[in-house]
């Protein structure tokens, strides 16, 4: 069976580790690439990204009432930033959270 080949400008792709934070309140995870928001959940997967670079990756947690959390980090060419990239939110409800790169 041959692998199934991105289209467009997806030939890259990037994973892409959501952390739980201890207390959610039931929130939920949200993926913003170049400013389309994308549910997603808890746990590893990956994400396709544009070759070109100067993609705007984000994350945000929502829960019925609020949203908080919000991260993002800058994507360039491939080679250039780790294609490893972990999220982790703030230990309360509230506040930033952050993103940071990984080499694999």
């Amino acid at each position: 069976m041959e692998p199934v080949l991105p289209s467009g400008t997806t030939k890259r792709r990037i994973e892409l580790r959501l952390r739980r934070p201890l207390v959610t309140w039931f929130a939920r995870p949200t993926v913003v690439i170049d400013g389309v928001g994308q549910p997603a959940q808890w746990g590893t997967g990956t994400w396709a990204v544009p070759d070109d670079g100067g993609t705007e990756l984000g994350v945000y947690l929502y829960n019925r009432a609020w949203r908080f959390g919000t991260a993002s980090i800058r994507i360039g060419v491939a080679g250039s930033r780790p294609e490893i990239i972990e999220y982790r939110a703030g230990l309360l409800p509230i506040g930033p959270g952050r993103m940071t790169g990984q080499s694999d």
